[in-house]
């Protein structure tokens, strides 16, 4: 059987971060049919346990469910998010967060991007979303995540870390740490090698877990594609990619549908 792995902000959210819950039922169907299922987010544990987790079946045994939070430097199984393993090698210094605490909360960037005290590992600021449809809002927010991104960077080359654009945040973070550490993590727990690896992702940092499930000896490797722009080649190896028409939870959505049907 094939292995799904997904990203969650921007393909089980839609623009405005919220879960889909027609995806949200695909992957309960998918979890139903035995299938080895992983989630491998830069989220918080308490963002995915309060907007994703309560809205899965609970009736269903989810202790097979791969967990990564943070890009990875938060592992564990299962819904239950106490029994998750908090990495302390990619905690970042109390000093920088408050740092970048400080600048996020200046007067410019009001109503457009708030600090995430959520995070465990990282400093993170996230998009204030607008009402749907608000395009001006998106824009504005969208800017605002750049001009942070670029104000921090100063003290990110200080102290040695790196500074990550995402669909809706900044992450600061150290510089070893992305989706690869998660990936490998979970590769290292399942078996996978003579199985379809499906990877669904919306950002350029999402492809490095198709290419990490390549490097860890998976044979056949998909990259599917929900996010805006162009989809990202892999540099360094050879895998099947597709996109949809749709972005986002939706095209997510599209995607599942045809391969639910295939099956």
């Amino acid at each position: 059987m094939a292995f799904y792995i997904f990203d969650v902000d921007g393909v089980l959210t839609d623009e405005l971060a919220r879960p889909d819950k027609d995806v949200l039922r695909s992957i309960e169907k998918l979890h139903n049919q035995k299938i080895q299922l992983a989630f491998i987010t830069g989220r918080s544990r308490k963002w995915l346990a309060e907007n994703v987790f309560t809205q899965l079946d609970s009736d269903q045994d989810w202790t097979s469910l791969y967990c990564v939070a943070e890009h990875g430097a938060i592992k564990g199984k299962g819904l239950d998010i106490d029994t998750w393993e908090l990495d302390q090698d990619f905690v970042i210094p109390k000093a920088v967060k408050e740092k970048l605490f400080e600048i996020s909360k200046k007067q410019q960037y009001q109503g457009l991007i708030e600090w995430d005290d959520t995070k465990e590992s990282m400093g993170t600021v996230e998009s204030v979303h607008g009402e749907p449809g608000d395009e001006e809002h998106l824009k504005k927010t969208k800017k605002a995540l750049n001009e942070y991104a670029d104000e921090v960077q100063k003290i990110a080359d200080e102290y040695g870390k790196k500074v990550v654009v995402s669909t809706y945040g900044v992450d600061v973070t150290p510089p070893d740490l992305s989706k690869e550490i998660g990936a490998k993590w979970v590769f290292t727990q399942a078996s996978f090698e003579d199985e379809p690896v499906l990877v669904f992702g919306d950002s350029k940092g999402d492809l490095i877990m198709a290419e990490t499930a390549k490097e860890c000896g998976a044979n056949e490797v998909t990259f599917f594609w929900v996010g805006e722009g162009d989809m990202p080649e892999s540099d360094s190896y050879d895998f099947d990619s597709k996109g949809s028409s749709e972005k986002f939870a939706a095209g997510t959505k599209q995607l599942l549908k045809g391969l639910m049907e295939e099956d």
